[in-house]
């Protein structure tokens, strides 16, 4: 199982590893205070489906807070993961930081969040790999990516992050928070433009909550000549109530459990 906790909500999906088939999906938006009221939220919605006790041969946690930032290997210490946090953010009062490795950019992502989720975690599944969001779905567009350079948008209800791999290393990352269309066109169009992205030559790939037809994509996709959605190279099954869903909907949840 894969439980992805962001602001706002939480999302979760199982997988039957014997068949390969993702046999389950559930997206919630959550009015919490803290991390004990999401939790509870998720434990109940756990109930629901009678998967709160169950024995599950993994399970893996996305943090989606968005106090992360890429260190380079060269200067990446434990010592010091703090620090470079406090650099660039105002880490809340009771928050933890920790560090997702990622060999194949030679950088370390290090991020902070709630002390109290971590420990809800992992009293209730122990052996549970908590990693950052973003450690995933860059690890992703690493998989994805042709030669040359690809711009990536992971859309979330209020916020996305891009990131543009150039012929096999990260070239830009960073996270713009959007409340209308208009928003999104602009600060995505503002992130190319500062990269020197041709708006005309290199591809935009969209995952997340997003789909072909949206408002967001009709305004995009006259700036932007080759607006793609990410697909499932590894032609993964699905139950028959999850037919319907778009694959880009839970791309980051599947990565998480592969």
């Amino acid at each position: 199982m894969t439980i992805q906790f962001a602001l706002g909500g939480l999302s979760f999906s199982l997988l039957d590893d014997t068949q390969k088939r993702l046999i389950g999906l559930e997206c919630h938006q959550v009015d919490a205070d803290d991390s004990n009221e999401m939790f509870q939220y998720l434990e109940r919605a756990l109930d629901a489906k009678t998967l709160n006790n169950k024995a599950l041969k993994s399970v893996t946690c996305l943090i989606d807070e968005r106090t992360n930032l890429f260190v380079p290997e060269t200067l990446a210490s434990p010592d010091n993961n703090a620090r470079y946090l406090d650099f660039t953010f105002r880490i809340p009062d009771g928050y933890i930081h920790q560090a997702d490795p990622i060999a194949s950019i030679k950088a370390t992502n290090v991020f902070a969040y709630p002390k109290v989720l971590r420990d809800k975690i992992l009293a209730k599944w122990p052996k549970a790999n908590i990693i950052h969001s973003s450690s995933v779905f860059l690890k992703s567009c690493f998989e994805y990516a042709p030669e040359g350079k690809v711009v990536f948008v992971n859309v979330r209800n209020r916020d996305f992050d891009v990131i543009i791999v150039n012929d096999g290393q990260l070239f830009f990352h960073n996270n713009f928070k959007f409340s209308t269309k208009a928003d999104f066109a602009y600060f995505l169009l503002f992130a190319l433009e500062q990269n020197q992205i041709d708006c005309l030559k290199v591809p935009v790939c969209f995952s997340g909550l997003i789909l072909p037809n949206s408002e967001i994509v009709e305004l995009c996709s006259r700036y932007i000549k080759y607006l793609l959605f990410i697909e499932d190279r590894h032609v993964l099954q699905v139950s028959k109530a999850l037919e319907n869903v778009p694959y880009q909907y839970y791309h980051l949840l599947y990565q998480a459990l592969r």
